[in-house]
C-alpha cells in the first residue's frame, strides 16, 4: 500500500516555526493535471470512485492563484459552495467532514476574462483513497 508522506515547514518571521510531518497510508491514489483556460466554468474533474469516508487525503495546488480561481466538490447531483483557491491546500483523513457533499468530483473555474491566455491555470490534485472500505 502507497504510504504518501506530507512535510511543512510553517516559519514567522521573528515568530515560532512548526515542522509539521504527517503521513497516511491508502489503498490507492491518483494524480490528475489538468489546465484551467480563462473563461472556464465548473470543469468537472472525477477525483474519487466511492463514499467519501474513502478519502485519505485531498492535496490541490494550481500555477496559478487568487479569487478567480475557484472549485467546488460535486457528488453529480449537488456542488458543493465555491472555494477559492487562494494557496495550496492539503487536507488528511476526515476531509469529507468540511465539504457540504460527497467530493466524487470537482468542478474547476477560472473566472479570468477568456482571451487572457496568460492566466490559463495549470491545476494538480492528488487524491488518496481507501480502495477497500
Amino acid at each position: 500500500m502507497p504510504d504518501l508522506k506530507l512535510s511543512v515547514n510553517l516559519a514567522i518571521t521573528g515568530g515560532p516555526s512548526w515542522i509539521v510531518e504527517h503521513r497516511e497510508t491508502v489503498d490507492a491514489y491518483d494524480v490528475i493535471d489538468v489546465v484551467v483556460a480563462p473563461g472556464t466554468t465548473d470543469m468537472v474533474v472525477e477525483i474519487q470512485p466511492g463514499a467519501a469516508t474513502q478519502l485519505g487525503l485531498f492535496a490541490i495546488q494550481s500555477s496559478l492563484y487568487g479569487p478567480e480561481i475557484q472549485f467546488k466538490t460535486s457528488d453529480g447531483s449537488t456542488d458543493s459552495p465555491a472555494v477559492a483557491l487562494l494557496g495550496p491546500q492539503f487536507h488528511g483523513r476526515g476531509v469529507a467532514t468540511l465539504f457540504a457533499v460527497a467530493p466524487l468530483s470537482l468542478k474547476l473555474s477560472n473566472s479570468h476574462p477568456a482571451a487572457d491566455n496568460t492566466k490559463r491555470a495549470r491545476i494538480q490534485i492528488l487524491v488518496g483513497r481507501d480502495a477497500t472500505p
